[in-house]
Formats: structure tokens, C-alpha cells, sequence
């Protein structure tokens, strides 16, 4: 199994899923998809979730699957911006439901949990509980132990009474609705290192300026500026935590052309300067102590 700390990555063909885990995740990444499915345990805080086209309140022990292709975003609450934010993920292949191994009866829970027709699900605290520790200690593990607690998680989930697991939203498997959400997304993540424009947007889509904000909004229920300013924030954020670049440097990097403009964003976004927030982070368990 492959383990990484520091960013989101595809499940590749050599791996039967990927484990995440941040001890304090201070970020909250900007909207965005994953072509495969992904498990998210989020503890200690409380916030807004967005997946698809549903908005729902989260609390301080959140576990949901999300489907591949949901485009989704996780918001703390202002109360809970200083907290500790433990969070451990798992991404696992959207073909696994046509594995033949799933086609098994000892397997069938498992792939009937994986077809439901929903953006994703959510666990309630009960049946969180029952696999909480294993979802923490499954990125510490490898080879077959790993593999085993992995199917372990997903049989107990799949297994759960029925008013223990929640639909959240509806599943479209590639509508043209979702689609444009997609589309839009990728074209922010393409190009938001450089000037970026409503007319650009709007192209990548077929459709003009004034729609593609209003289609963006009914959809994620989330402005299309606010969205591209939270994504090159984020990005920015992971810059100065995983580099050594000046600060300077990484505000343009970003699609920031005025400074003062990227240290008022950056501040309203993670309530503090870029320089203290790299002053936090300096000895993080994602980058190394650079002191001695």
C-alpha cells in the first residue's frame, strides 16, 4: 500500500488503495473530484459539507464515502478554525465494483454499497465507532495486514443497520450537469497559476460569462470567485509548508499579481499572515525541522 501525508494522489494500478492521514489538517481544500472512490474520517471540528449538489452540517466525528466524480468540499466553522482537525482518508478504485472478485456472495455487501445510487454516504456515530481506530491505524500498515483491515472497514460499513447509513445527494455516473462542474474545476486547476478570466471559464464549458457563475453557484452553492481565490490560497498554503520558496515568490506562483491583495486573502482565508502560518508549521510532522 502506498501512504502519503502530504497530498491527494489517483490510486495507480500498482496500488489496491492509497491511505492519507494529517494528524492537525489546518486547510480546507477549495471544491474539487476524485476519479475514485474515497473514505473520509474527520474529527474534532465541526463545519459544512458540500458534496454534489447537497449541503449538510458536520460534527466532530464525520465519516463519509464518497463516489467518484462527486465534487465536494469540507468547511470548518469560524469556532473551530485553531482546532485540531485529525482526518485519515482512503481511495480505492471506481472499478472495484466490477472486480470479479466482488462477484463473490461473501462480497456482495460490499459492492452493493459501492452501487448505490448517491453522490455519497454518510456513517452514523454508532457504526463510526466500530471502525474508527482501524481507519487511523490503516495508513501504519502494509502488505497483507493492510489489506485485510481495509476489507475489514468496508464489510463492517457495507453491513451496518439500514438507519445507520444516510444517501447524501443523487448520483448522475457522468451526466452532462456533472460534467460541467468537472470541466470547470479542471480548467481552475490548469491555469490558476496565471491572469484567469470568466470568458475562459466559460468557453471550457460552452457557455457564457454571466451563466457559468450562475450555473456554478446553483450547483456547488458556492460563488465561482470565492471558489478559484480558495484554490489558489490553498495551493499557496501548501506551497509555504512543503517548500523553502520565499513567500514573495509564491504569491505570483499562485495567480496573485498584488501582494497586499494575496497577504488580505490569505489572512481572511486562514486567519493569520503567510509568514506565521509557515512559523507554525515549520516543525510539522509533513516537513521536515529545518532549524538544526
Amino acid at each position: 500500500m502506498k501512504q502519503i501525508l502530504a497530498d491527494i494522489t489517483p490510486v495507480g494500478s500498482n496500488n489496491l488503495f492509497v491511505t492519507h492521514y494529517w494528524p492537525d489538517k489546518q486547510t480546507d481544500p477549495p471544491l474539487h473530484y476524485h476519479e475514485d472512490y474515497m473514505l473520509c474520517l474527520t474529527l474534532h471540528v465541526r463545519g459544512q459539507r458540500i458534496m454534489d449538489d447537497a449541503v449538510e452540517d458536520f460534527t466532530e466525528k464525520d465519516l463519509v464515502l464518497i463516489n467518484p466524480g462527486t465534487p465536494h468540499r469540507f468547511k470548518r466553522d469560524a469556532a473551530y478554525a485553531d482546532a485540531k482537525c485529525e482526518t485519515a482518508t482512503v481511495m480505492f478504485s471506481r472499478e472495484m465494483p466490477d472486480w470479479k472478485f466482488l462477484s463473490l456472495e461473501h462480497m456482495r455487501p460490499i459492492r452493493e454499497m459501492l452501487l448505490r445510487p448517491a453522490a455519497g454516504l454518510r456513517f452514523a456515530p454508532k457504526t463510526i465507532d466500530t471502525v474508527l481506530e482501524r481507519m487511523i491505524s490503516l495508513p501504519k500498515l502494509d502488505g497483507f495486514e493492510a489489506v485485510s483491515l481495509f476489507f475489514s472497514i468496508l464489510n463492517d460499513l457495507a453491513t451496518a443497520p439500514p438507519d445507520e447509513v444516510q444517501q447524501i445527494g443523487s448520483r448522475h455516473d457522468g451526466s452532462y450537469q456533472d460534467d460541467r462542474v468537472r470541466r470547470i474545476v479542471r480548467s481552475v486547476e490548469e491555469s490558476y497559476s496565471r491572469k484567469l478570466s470568466l470568458e475562459e471559464i466559460g468557453r471550457s464549458v460552452d457557455m457564457s460569462p454571466s451563466s457559468v457563475c450562475r450555473y456554478f453557484k446553483r450547483r456547488t452553492h458556492q460563488n465561482l470567485w470565492e471558489y478559484i481565490n480558495s484554490f489558489r490560497i490553498n495551493r499557496a498554503a501548501q506551497l509555504i509548508v512543503e517548500t523553502q520558496l520565499p513567500i514573495s515568490e509564491i504569491g505570483p506562483r499562485c495567480g496573485f499579481t498584488n501582494v497586499s491583495n494575496f497577504n488580505h486573502l490569505f489572512r481572511a482565508h486562514l486567519g493569520t499572515t503567510p509568514s506565521d502560518y509557515r512559523s507554525r508549521f515549520k516543525t510539522s510532522p509533513l516537513t521536515p525541522d529545518t532549524t538544526n
